[in-house]
């Protein structure tokens, strides 16, 4: 196939993910991460129009603004890469793979797009400096592995009091407890009417309840279109898995509840990732008070700081986010040098730092985020654990204080089935593993 033609086949084949890849880091000329974003939004939708027409060079020009809006996002620069490839400007492609590298991330620079490169001494240097950034880092260690490999696992938490797992199912729609000798129990039996996939969890140890988030999702057994948009914030009551109480969001939009986190207060969190939204369960009260603002695209993840005063929130798309609970101010936090935070999904607080999955990259891995003391930005990233062997699909994990340790769904199933729910062809499912990567301070 024809170099140009690689190029334009690779970009159309992610041309939707990225439309919905926007910016957030502030530029020279705009004032806001909300205006970066729409920059460069409205840059990158030019430029997949520009790939539609096999205008490489408008491709070329607006993927570049894209990049120059936003240079934490990844995307950008290596779809300006593939572009600068077929278009045959080595100065373009340096570049664009040199931008790419200094995130702290790397690409299989394999495809033939790439072939008439190789033989020059920068591009083999880029590319063992991408293979760099993806070698194995197995730190972890198997902590419990389930009986059902079609459970479909998506969010995990620990009792500490009793030595239990809470493992949700999308799935099956519902959620498993694993007591310490290994044996299972399912909180309500699957596929339970008026339940939808079950994708967050959390453990209340003072009022003794699970709260988990569920939310109508097309790859759930049993899926009717007369399901679409529901979603609900469940009060489980852990003894016997009655549903002591739920707030089931409005249908007039489409609605994708994620994580869930208890701030210290006993105040519930629960994220939308698709309206999206940040919703609030004040103690004592009977509604959700929504929190929104214009950062918010994709969010995932929620982490509460010990004092109360401040949520975490993992955005997909637009990197780690601060919400001032006092205002409900959203603001980035600044990314540490040679990293950047998009692609997060579960996080968590741990020390100071956010325990994060990032599975937004390739390869996924699990990175600590030490923050500063105003929590504004991130003074330093690493990677503590990239264990691609075995966690081919992480998603969330939870903080076990005895044993120190970041316990995380290794291989959930998302890339294993289709949008309809029927799974690959050709695809194995294995047993769901929890690894167990040790944290220090």
């Amino acid at each position: 196939m024809h170099t140009r033609q690689v190029c334009v086949m690779n970009l159309r084949r992610l041309a939707v993910i990225l439309a919905f890849v926007p910016s957030s880091l502030i530029s020279q000329e705009l004032k806001s991460a909300a205006d970066s974003a729409s920059a460069a939004r409205t840059a990158w939708a030019a430029a997949v129009k520009a790939i539609r027409a096999t205008d490489m060079n408008a491709a070329q020009r607006e993927a570049d603004r894209a990049a120059s809006a936003w240079p934490a996002q990844p995307a950008y620069h290596w779809y300006r890469a593939v572009i600068a490839a077929g278009r045959r400007d080595t100065a373009a492609l340096h570049s664009a793979l040199a931008n790419y590298a200094s995130l702290g991330l790397g690409r299989a620079l394999t495809d033939t797009t790439f072939d008439s490169y190789r033989k020059i001494p920068w591009f083999r240097d880029l590319a063992a400096k991408h293979d760099s950034f993806r070698q194995p880092l197995a730190r972890s260690r198997t902590r419990l592995e389930l009986g059902d490999s079609t459970l479909w696992p998506e969010g995990v938490d620990y009792d500490e009091r009793h030595d239990r797992f809470y493992v949700t199912s999308v799935r099956h729609r519902t959620i498993v407890e694993v007591s310490r000798d290994g044996k299972e129990r399912e909180l309500w039996k699957r596929n339970t009417p008026g339940i939808a996939a079950v994708l967050g969890v959390r453990v209340d140890p003072r009022r003794d309840v699970i709260w988990a988030s569920t939310s109508a999702v097309t790859q759930m057994s049993g899926f009717l279109p007369s399901d679409s948009n529901a979603a609900s914030l469940l009060e489980v009551r852990i003894s016997d898995g009655k549903i002591l109480r739920r707030f089931d969001l409005s249908r007039t939009s489409g609605h994708v509840l994620g994580d869930v986190a208890l701030g210290p207060d006993g105040d519930v969190f629960v994220s939308d990732s698709f309206d999206p939204v940040l919703y609030r369960l004040r103690p004592g009260a009977d509604s959700l008070e929504a929190v929104r603002s214009p950062l918010f695209r994709s969010l995932q993840g929620i982490a509460p700081s010990p004092d109360g005063r401040t949520l975490y929130v993992a955005d997909y798309s637009h990197g780690l986010l601060r919400v001032d609970l006092a205002t409900g101010r959203a603001t980035r936090v600044a990314d540490a040098p040679g990293s950047t935070t998009v692609g997060l999904d579960g996080i968590n607080w741990f020390d100071g730092s956010i325990i994060a999955i990032q599975n937004g990259v390739a390869p996924p891995r699990i990175v600590s985020l030490r923050l500063s003391t105003d929590g504004t930005r991130v003074e330093r990233a690493e990677v503590i654990d990239q264990n691609i062997d075995v966690a081919d699909e992480p998603t969330v994990g939870t903080i076990i204080p005895g044993t120190r340790e970041f316990v995380y769904v290794a291989n959930s199933q998302w890339e294993k089935y289709n949008d309809d729910g029927t799974r690959k062809a050709a695809v194995a499912l294995k047993r769901p593993l929890l690894l167990a990567v040790p944290l220090k301070r």
